[in-house]
């Protein structure tokens, strides 16, 4: 007989959020009129599908990641104090630090080619592209439109201008700010556009059909566009490959089910699923060398199964959990590897902030 000598609780965490953002509440507030219980976090896969990597585990929601030219840093969104502002860290995960402050939302981080600036989206009220210094010195706003404003910035190859979206199309201006120039004609839900790094052009997201978004490309200049995707499912978010060959994007098949991580030939040709479920709203991002891609993952906080399982192998699960994992606390037990004989709440639960998982762990006497 299994006799119960330790009780073992474990926090875990969360926060609610919603799934489709306005242009400035995925700035600025996080998405919590949901019934489920989300948590967001980045993540990073080969390009090929394989070896998939949780990055982040903190209780608040992650997103829109982006890789620096030299490697050595992510940029990304998180909710902080009320607000998403844009964090730094290593290609682990490890060593995240808060890039922007202030009393608006920060997003849709971009790095410069040479890696000395990040432009960005601002929004308070309205939304502004703004530019700030690697290092989080000389914030600077480069846009001054008309609401609901201006967001997802994206540098040319050599750094002298950024392409942007506003409600009327897409839009490009010099670095330093000034006179914008036209390459798309709005309302068309033009987003998330994306500078070819070799080539003058733009690719980015639209809807020009019913029901349905599409990739498409248009030269930095303007001119004809070219559909790259046409398919009934809503596709998202490009990001060029670092040789400019490929394209990886989100794929939504309908309203019912999560987005998947796709690659993608530059014409569109040999689209490949690359069976990672991925957030709609973000855009993925290549590593310098073109071998692997960051994401972001909005995914339910679900308690995993624990009970029948070793103590070790239960904490082991725990910390793997789809919601952050707080300090595990546990009774001193004459044998720390015995069995979980229950565990509270139920596996599959879903749970919020501050929740703890009691497990009862038997000697296995």
């Amino acid at each position: 007989m299994r006799r119960p000598l330790a009780l073992a609780s474990l926090a875990t965490a969360a926060v609610a959020v919603g799934l489709a953002p306005s242009l400035e509440s995925r700035s600025a507030q996080p998405r919590d009129r949901a019934a489920p219980v989300w948590n967001g976090d980045i993540y990073v896969v080969n390009a090929d599908g394989y070896g998939n990597t949780r990055l982040t585990r903190d209780p608040a929601e992650e997103y829109d990641p982006a890789w620096s030219p030299d490697g050595t840093k992510i940029a990304f969104s998180r909710f902080t104090q009320g607000r998403y502002q844009i964090f730094l860290m290593n290609p682990d995960g490890s060593g995240a630090a808060q890039l922007t402050r202030g009393e608006s939302g920060a997003s849709d981080a971009a790095w410069s080619p040479d890696g000395t600036r990040i432009a960005f989206t601002r929004c308070r009220g309205s939304c502004d592209v703004y530019v700030i210094d690697a290092d989080g010195t000389g914030e600077r706003r480069l846009t001054h439109g008309e609401p609901p404003g201006e967001q997802s910035p994206t540098w040319s190859p050599d750094g002298r201008r950024i392409a942007f979206v506003d409600i009327k199309g897409l839009f490009v201006m010099d670095a330093e700010g000034g006179a914008w120039q036209r390459l798309t004609n709005g309302p068309a839900d033009d987003a998330n556009p994306a500078w070819s790094p070799t080539g003058p052009k733009i690719a980015f997201d639209g809807s020009r059909s019913l029901f349905n978004g599409d990739i498409y490309v248009v030269g930095a200049g303007g001119g004809k566009l070219t559909s790259v995707t046409e398919s009934l499912p809503l596709d998202s978010n490009p990001s060029w490959s670092p040789d400019g060959r490929r394209i990886a994007f989100m794929r939504r098949q309908n309203k019912s089910v999560r987005a998947r991580l796709y690659v993608m030939n530059a014409n569109g040709s040999a689209q490949r699923n690359l069976h990672k479920i991925g957030d709609a709203y973000s855009r993925p991002s290549w590593s310098p060398d073109g071998t692997r891609i960051v994401y972001s993952w909005l995914r339910a906080c679900r308690v995993p199964k624990l009970a029948g399982r070793q103590l070790q192998e239960a904490r082991r699960r725990i910390r793997g959990a789809s919601c952050a994992v707080g300090q595990i606390r546990y009774s001193r037990s004459a044998r720390p590897g015995g069995t979980v004989l229950q565990q509270r709440p139920q596996a599959r639960s879903e749970r919020r902030i501050g929740a703890r998982i009691n497990l009862v762990v038997s000697s296995g006497r």
